[in-house]
């Protein structure tokens, strides 16, 4: 994956697989193997929800793009550990970054 300042300090929305929002957060780093650290976590329970309670890993990563521009997503893993003494949490980016169209946008081309 590029690495990008695309991921650092913007701020996101979690989804879990099926779209459900789950929290959202600040982006601080991207690390060499194309973590997106977390911080400032705005629920953090829904995290601890999905990932221990119910053993999901995937999630969706929103990028709020500045208007007019679309907003862009990412699948990937969430991962978490306990870190002095504080909880971490970060995604590893497993597609490249997505753009979605407006609602009612043309389709392009091919992909019908």
């Amino acid at each position: 994956m590029e690495r990008s300042s695309t991921f650092t300090c913007q701020e996101v929305r979690v989804l879990d697989s099926d779209g459900t929002p789950l929290t959202a957060a600040m982006t601080v780093a991207v690390e060499e193997d194309g973590a997106v650290v977390l911080a400032d976590v705005e629920d953090p329970s829904m995290l601890l929800d999905y990932y221990f309670g119910r053993g999901e890993r995937l999630v969706v990563m929103e990028l709020r793009g500045p208007l007019p521009a679309p907003d862009q997503i990412v699948e990937g893993t969430l991962e978490t550990w306990w870190l002095a003494g504080e909880r971490r949490w970060q995604i590893y980016i497993d597609r490249p970054l997505v753009t979605l169209g407006s609602v009612g946008s043309e389709p392009v081309a091919g992909s019908r």
